[in-house]
């Protein structure tokens, strides 16, 4: 796989410049993305602050797991190009946006799930705005993830065809170092947030590698105390491994013998 490759690259050329006794860090590269602008007074009404917040607690939350570098951007440095000129090589990828499962180009019933790149400072989303899943998958070229969360609206419902963006199937037997987070219906940022600081806590809240990120979503959902939008309660849901405790592990060491 070209990104394995390229990162064992980058380790033995580091390691010769250390000498025979120095070891080099492997990265295991996270982007956290968080659309601002469109969330301003201008846009809503009223200011909300819940995209910083998103985008703080992630960014530290995923550098305690073990990411690293966690980078991205919180506002106009959030594009279309941005993301994916970088995704391909990331381990861990975070989303805080609209989002929803728009119709492909061929039209229904084909859908082509998207989140909305922010619009830049003092400008609110539009149509032109959208970061398709297709085009993520293109971008992706069949590489592997640890972690992928979208916290955006529909992301998280059986019909998105985000998570296959990432490889991650849809499914909670998977044997594969993966998960992917998502909400199923609207959801107000109030919620996400109190649900992502109630997994994080849970997960980075013991001894490390002795929780797993299923467990942390059960104990995020079991708090309560979510707002509905009108007739939608708040509704969560992952894919992926049920017994994945969240380490950034690079494909050629999950599975010497695979040919990714």
């Amino acid at each position: 796989m070209k990104r394995a490759s390229t990162l064992l690259v980058s380790t033995v050329l580091a390691a010769s410049t250390l000498g025979a006794s120095g070891q080099a860090a492997a990265a295991y590269n996270a982007h956290v993305w968080s659309n601002s602008d469109a969330f301003t007074a201008t846009c809503l009404g009223f200011l909300d602050t819940y995209p910083k917040q998103h985008y703080s607690l992630t960014v530290a939350q995923l550098g305690k797991l073990g990411f690293s570098p966690v980078s991205g951007a919180l506002g106009a440095g959030f594009t279309r190009t941005a993301f994916l000129s970088n995704v391909f090589y990331d381990y861990a990828v975070y989303v805080h946006s609209h989002g929803d499962n728009y119709w492909a180009a061929s039209g229904a019933p084909n859908v082509d799930s998207a989140f909305l790149q922010d619009p830049g400072t003092g400008k609110c989303n539009g149509s032109t705005d959208k970061v398709r899943s297709s085009a993520i998958r293109t971008a992706t070229a069949g590489t592997t993830y640890n972690i992928v969360i979208m916290s955006t609206c529909m992301l998280g419902s059986s019909s998105s065809t985000m998570p296959n963006a990432f490889q991650i199937a849809k499914t909670k037997t998977s044997t594969d170092f993966k998960f992917y987070l998502g909400y199923v219906k609207h959801t107000w940022d109030s919620s996400s947030l109190r649900f992502e600081k109630a997994f994080w806590s849970y997960m980075n809240g013991g001894a490390p590698h002795s929780r797993w990120l299923s467990e942390a979503f059960t104990y995020a959902t079991s708090i309560g105390g979510y707002e509905a939008v009108g007739s939608e309660a708040f509704q969560a849901n992952w894919w992926g491994n049920p017994q994945y405790d969240g380490t950034p592990l690079q494909p050629t060491l999950r599975c010497p013998t695979c040919n990714f």
